[in-house]
């Protein structure tokens, strides 16, 4: 199964582009968005990147997946249990994700 995931570009090179999420890079084609820089955020499907994301659009799927995987409460707050049991390797995935999109919002809203 394949999971769409928002993620920050950190390289292009032509119309490939190399994106992470929660530790791991990984290539993207930019077919469906060209004009992407490093930096940006995006939503990736099966190896291409769909759309681009502003920052507040990925933190707040960043959330959600916090939420869906049971890695925080509907707060944020992180949860004792999230470290342990089935999916803990894709839960930590997203929970470093999720960090990297609340660090984009909160140096976002500081300026």
């Amino acid at each position: 199964m394949c999971l769409m995931a928002p993620a920050r570009v950190v390289a292009v090179d032509g119309a490939i582009c190399e994106v992470e999420v929660g530790g791991r890079v990984d290539k993207a084609s930019m077919m469906l968005e060209p004009d992407l820089v490093v930096g940006d955020w995006v939503l990736v499907n099966s190896g291409t990147v769909v759309r681009k994301l502003d920052e507040e659009q990925a933190a707040e799927m960043a959330h959600a997946f916090g939420v869906l995987y049971g890695l925080t409460d509907m707060d944020g707050e992180p949860l004792a249990e999230a470290e342990a049991g089935p999916g803990a390797e894709a839960s930590s995935a997203v929970e470093a994700g999720l960090a990297a999109a609340r660090s984009a919002s909160s140096t976002r809203a500081a300026h």
